[in-house]
């Protein structure tokens, strides 16, 4: 099926080198036209643009198509598939978390009179959907009310609950990723913001936190109902005010446009997962009479009951597919609390970025093999730090395709072209389409300080078998900066001509 676009793709590349596109030259097999073909389009944005390819057949190792494969360059968040690879494999696709929930004080009948104590485990993926059982099953234990307070007990993680890239979202923010990680966290630690449209345009549009109101969450709403089918534009803003947080909800939503719902970030991951479980619980008509706070979980406390996770395989694909960072962040804390570095500041088991990224670090150097130098100072990727080659990218992607036991949910773990995820919205264009749901991919974007676009994974070749891939691509400091749209059309064309022309 490949081969039906191979004519009109040739002829395409042959017209940008008639426009006085320069061929770059490949080390690949053959150097073969078809190879400098594909040269041309990658030389699209000339000197602007540093770029790493390594394209390789997994049965052999052999190199099918290479341009300046071993120079580091922002990954962006192609991190993740070392981050994806690392908690695989360190931690096996069928890790639970299992977050233990105490009480302190006496039960007596339907009462619990003192705290409820939740004790993080650094399991990023407890939804509402987890917190509605937990509610729950705490109601189905006989239990109808908390006299004390809800005590959060995150000393599983040290207390830098921010890197550098996310520090400016304390205050305020429009953002979800500047969300803080926390070894107790609801919802990525993230709000939801439902916004519809109210019957008649000039009314106020209907807001509402999703899914239940929090205490001390205020919203507060400008937005405005238009008229149908005009153009939507909301913001969305979060700001800490004293002890609350209030999202201003700004714009216009147009008569009959479906609800949208808006992420934003929390400020104080203490007190909104506190409030989270407190709005489950009372749904579940569970009533907890005191406040919310920070706390260790007490010697004489007893344990009431466990509230289990989603497997590992289902957390990495969450991760993958979406490009999580919270997802990452806090996966990274959780390895560094389960591989402490040995005579590390931190407490035995104490979760740190520095532990979690240095379990990375040894991920590529012992596992997998890496010997050449790399840059790694955080597991998502969000800033420009980390420096990768794509060579290396292609090492860890070549090390899981040998490892039956991590493997089949690593691959699965990617999003498919032009299906899902990150890349659902990608390979729609000419013969590109041809290639949905055929390459199984992580995707990279960054458009400040730089602009990064990347994209690395696997694709079956029809003479090749199963092959490994990574682009990366880089502005240069000081030079005006690609759109980060041009290059990912380019990626898709390039990786439709690997598939035809290689």
């Amino acid at each position: 099926m490949f081969r039906r676009g191979r004519s009109a793709l040739i002829g395409a590349l042959l017209l940008l080198s008639l426009r006085g596109q320069v061929a770059l030259g490949s080390q690949s097999e053959d150097r073969s036209s078809d190879a400098d073909a594909i040269g041309r389009l990658l030389a699209l944005h000339g000197t602007k643009l540093a770029q790493g390819i390594l394209v390789q057949r997994l049965s052999d190792g052999a190199v099918l198509y290479q341009k300046e494969a071993t120079q580091l360059l922002a990954p962006a968040s192609v991190t993740k598939v070392v981050t994806s690879a690392a908690v695989l494999s360190k931690l096996s696709p069928v890790f639970t978390f299992k977050t233990p929930i105490y009480y302190t004080g006496q039960r007596k009948n339907d009462k619990i009179l003192g705290d409820l104590v939740v004790v993080g485990s650094g399991d990023p993926f407890i939804v509402s959907e987890k917190l509605w059982q937990l509610a729950a099953d705490i109601k189905n234990l006989g239990i109808r009310e908390v006299s004390g307070d809800l005590v959060i007990d995150n000393s599983l993680f040290d207390s830098e609950n921010r890197d550098d890239s996310r520090q400016g979202g304390i205050r305020q923010s429009s953002n979800a990723y500047d969300a803080p990680v926390s070894a107790f966290a609801v919802n990525f630690n993230t709000f939801a913001v439902a916004i519809a449209p109210s019957g008649r345009a000039g009314q106020s549009v209907l807001v509402n936190l999703d899914p239940y109101p929090l205490r001390g969450v205020v919203l507060e709403n400008s937005a405005l109902t238009t008229k149908a089918g005009a153009h939507r534009s909301l913001q969305v803003t979060r700001r800490v005010s004293g002890k609350d947080e209030r999202l201003q909800v700004a714009g216009t939503i147009g008569v009959g446009a479906p609800m949208q719902k808006v992420y934003r970030s929390v400020g104080n991951e203490v007190q909104a997962s506190g409030e989270y479980l407190r709005a489950f619980l009372k749904n579940a008509g569970v009533i907890v009479a005191g406040g919310v706070r920070a706390g260790l979980k007490p010697k004489e406390a007893t344990l009431l009951l466990e509230l289990e996770g989603y497997e590992m395989r289902k957390i990495v694909t969450g991760l993958n597919t979406f490009s999580n960072n919270f997802i990452a962040d806090a996966l990274v804390k959780r390895l560094g609390a389960a591989y402490p570095i040995k005579g590390s500041a931190d407490a035995p088991g104490s979760g740190s970025f520095a532990n979690g990224v240095q379990v990375l670090r040894d991920f590529l150097g012992k596992d997998v093999g890496i010997t050449s130098n790399f840059v790694l100072e955080n597991g998502s990727g969000l800033a420009t730090e980390n420096r990768l080659s794509a060579r290396q990218v292609v090492d860890v992607l070549a090390y899981m395709a040998k490892h039956m036991e991590v493997f089949p949910e690593f691959l699965a773990s990617l999003p498919a072209t032009g299906w899902d995820g990150t890349l659902k919205k990608r390979f729609g264009k000419g013969d590109a389409v041809e290639l949905k749901g055929l390459i199984r991919a992580k995707t990279g974007t960054l458009t400040e300080p730089i602009a990064v676009s990347a994209i690395a994974g696997y694709f079956r070749h029809p003479k090749h078998g199963m092959v490994a891939f990574c682009i990366l691509e880089n502005g240069k400091d000081g030079s005006s900066q690609p759109a980060v749209a041009d290059l990912r059309d380019q990626q898709d064309q390039v990786l439709t001509a690997f598939m035809n022309l290689l």
